[in-house]
C-alpha cells in the first residue's frame, strides 16, 4: 500500500542522550532480558543480540526473553 495521501501527521524524535553506540566496543552497554527485578525480563531491538536496531534483532530478543520468563516459571 503506498503511504502517500494516508499520513496524517508524523513526528521524528531524537535522543542525543541514548545509551548506545553502533561503534565497536560498546556493545556492554546494551543490557540483556534478564534483569535483577522480579517479573521484568527485557526485550527489544536495542537488547545484546547480534542485530542491532533490526526487526531480526527484536524477534531474536524477544525469543530470549520468552525463554527467560520460561526458566523463571519452570517451564
Amino acid at each position: 500500500m503506498p503511504l502517500s495521501g494516508h499520513i496524517r501527521q508524523s513526528r521524528a524524535i531524537s535522543h542525543p542522550e541514548d545509551f548506545h553506540s553502533l561503534a565497536p566496543g560498546y556493545d556492554h552497554l546494551r543490557p540483556g532480558q534478564q534483569t535483577d527485578v522480579p517479573s521484568l525480563t527485557l526485550a527489544g531491538d536495542y537488547t545484546r543480540q547480534p542485530y542491532f536496531a533490526t526487526m531480526e534483532g527484536a524477534v531474536l530478543s524477544g525469543q530470549r526473553a520468552a525463554a527467560v520468563v520460561a526458566r523463571r516459571l519452570s517451564l
